[in-house]
């Protein structure tokens, strides 16, 4: 027999016991989105880091849809906004822990009380932090799709670092490569936050460029953005992103339940710099340990 058709076998199976609760849990069912070597390394790090007893299987999203029901005594971990969604579609009693998700998106999902998110964001404090020790500016831009939130100038990083946030937003009258422009005008940098439906594979070149062109640097939430021309990027990496997951699994697991917030930002981190980018800019970067410690001890 098959490992997917017995895992179905074994779905109908525990489908025909009463409903469980969260200490009844005895297995993980990994969703992910698509086959990739991202979700396999976050997935061989989860496991490593998680009670050796547990049981799990790892299926593909498509493959939900086959289970009208959750398979009882699974705690479901989904990996990018397809398998999310998908289990999602098995309903409110789903226990889960999502991963691979940013802030917008968790935010546009409908995640049940029994479910967990832990988005691909970084903290603003910590983007923040990080540009200013990486190019001790004076003022920093990003860029959103709504009109500017007061809060945000107010968070008391800011005073410490002694930086200046401003916001600017596109909508279909502010085009994207214009309000680039005036953003890079009155600042120093450019900040990036995850935002897909202003920076994706169709603008992606243009901001970029028109930074350089602005000699301006750009931090972003990307490694491959730096790849592609950014300074720099803070990050969670894979294994950053199963050591979270790790912690929330063998939470939920000993408190027999959720618990907690219902969404946590990416609690660690990795950085990513174009030395090659930074010459042409004229700028010198700190090692990436030295900015690492410093960042750490500023975030205390």
């Amino acid at each position: 027999m098959s490992g997917l058709k017995g895992f179905y076998l074994g779905a109908m199976l525990l489908m025909m016991a009463p409903a469980v609760c969260a200490d009844d849990i005895t297995s993980l069912v990994i969703v992910k989105s698509s086959d990739n070597s991202y979700f396999n390394q976050t997935i061989e790090t989860l496991i490593s880091h998680v009670d050796q007893a547990i049981q799990y299987r790892v299926i593909m999203a498509d493959d939900i849809d086959a289970m009208p029901e959750p398979v009882a005594g699974s705690l479901y971990i989904g990996l990018g906004q397809p398998a999310v969604e998908a289990i999602v579609r098995l309903g409110p009693k789903t226990h889960a822990i999502h991963a691979y998700l940013t802030e917008e998106q968790n935010r546009l999902l409908k995640i049940g009380k029994r479910q967990r998110s832990i988005l691909l964001d970084q903290p603003l404090r910590r983007y923040l932090a990080f540009s200013k020790l990486l190019l001790k500016i004076d003022s920093i831009g990003i860029i959103s799709n709504a009109a500017a939130d007061s809060n945000l100038n107010k968070m008391p990083i800011l005073g410490q670092l002694e930086l200046e946030l401003k916001q600017y937003h596109v909508d279909p009258e502010n085009k994207l490569l214009p309000v680039l422009r005036g953003l890079l005008q009155h600042n120093d940098a450019l900040l990036m936050l995850p935002r897909r439906n202003i920076y994706n594979r169709d603008s992606l070149k243009g901001v970029l460029l028109t930074s350089y062109r602005g000699n301006k640097p750009v931090i972003s939430y990307s490694p491959a953005h730096v790849k592609s021309g950014a300074l720099a990027s803070i990050y969670s990496s894979p294994v950053d992103i199963g050591r979270h997951l790790a912690i929330l699994t063998n939470r939920y697991l000993q408190q027999k339940g959720p618990g907690g917030p219902h969404f946590e930002f990416a609690r660690f981190y990795s950085i990513s710099t174009n030395p090659r980018v930074a010459h042409a800019l004229g700028l010198r970067l700190p090692a990436n340990a030295d900015l690492r410690a410093q960042l750490d001890r500023l975030l205390q």
